[in-house]
């Protein structure tokens, strides 16, 4: 465990040491395969450490003692960035192990769920949620108790190990260190009918390294389906300028609304584009370079 720790705090360090210059493949930390790699592991370490009550046998998804309703319940893995282990138990003594289970805490885990429900011609099913800390290639570790009590009095369990890995981020997602100057644009959408377009010029060293740390932090764009707020399809344009350059060599398209995407575009010396990264946090972003700018109504309006 302390090995793995201090793994852990090594690739923080190279990560936080990537944001003041350009990223390069060995300062942005574990590739997305060694990320997955690790979320499986984590995964089967909580597996492993799972602790039960007496009377447990673990047998197969096609055990005619499970409730179907199991089979359908627990977290789901849509998402290309979650590994999830499944395994299934029966209990002898359903009540008493259902209590058992409710006034029991895996070792690590703090209780972050909880909750029963049932339909009509089903089975009362209950869950228990558990979480546990997490390195930082990943963002989320859990495990996730589906139970019901048989026919016959027996509880069916199943268990979810849940560990979500955060995806690497782009090295043309961190703009590097140089700029001289920021020129800042804020549409508010569509819907504005006056004042649309605001435009402010930064070129205080201070306040450039300020919004510059602020994007190189923010964090990576999860892949998979999501479901987004209201966009009304404001957006703050950034444009970071070397001395002497006839383009920027950054730009930067941060959302304050929907799911806040935040867009770096990397452009070489010939205006010819380097690369683009793909981060979330616009919200934030925005929030504050307006905030420091003095840049009102950046939400846009409905």
């Amino acid at each position: 465990m302390a090995r793995r720790w201090l793994a852990v705090f090594a690739l923080a360090l190279a990560i936080v040491g990537s944001v003041a210059g350009v990223a390069t493949a060995s300062t942005l930390g574990p590739t997305n395969a060694q990320r997955r790699t690790s979320a499986v592991l984590e995964a089967r370490h909580l597996l492993a450490a799972l602790a039960m009550p007496s009377g447990t046998h673990e047998v197969t998804r096609n055990d005619s003692s499970l409730d179907p309703a199991l089979l359908s319940m627990g977290a789901s893995s849509l998402d290309p960035d979650q590994i999830d282990l499944t395994r299934f138990y029966v209990v002898a003594r359903g009540e008493w192990a259902l209590n058992w289970f409710e006034t029991h805490v895996p070792h690590g885990g703090t209780r972050t769920g909880w909750g029963t429900g049932s339909g009509p011609g089903q089975s009362t099913s209950h869950t228990l949620t558990f979480s546990f800390a997490t390195p930082p290639t990943l963002s989320e570790a859990q495990l996730q108790y589906s139970m019901v009590v048989g026919p016959s009095g027996e509880l069916g369990v199943r268990v979810d190990a849940d560990a979500l890995w955060t995806p690497r981020k782009s090295r043309y997602a961190l703009v590097a260190s140089g700029a001289v100057k920021i020129v800042v644009t804020m549409d508010r959408g569509l819907n504005v009918r006056s004042h649309r377009v605001t435009t402010v010029t930064v070129t205080s060293p201070a306040t450039i390294d300020v919004i510059r740390s602020a994007i190189n932090a923010a964090p990576v764009a999860t892949p998979g389906v999501t479901s987004c707020p209201l966009d009304v399809g404001a957006t703050m344009t950034l444009s970071f300028w070397r001395a002497g350059a006839s383009g920027p060599f950054a730009t930067v398209v941060a959302d304050p609304g929907g799911c806040g995407g935040v867009t770096v575009t990397q452009w070489r010396g010939d205006g010819a584009r380097r690369g683009v990264g793909h981060d979330s946090g616009g919200g934030a972003i925005v929030r504050l370079v307006a905030t420091t700018l003095g840049i009102r109504d950046w939400m846009g309006a409905l």
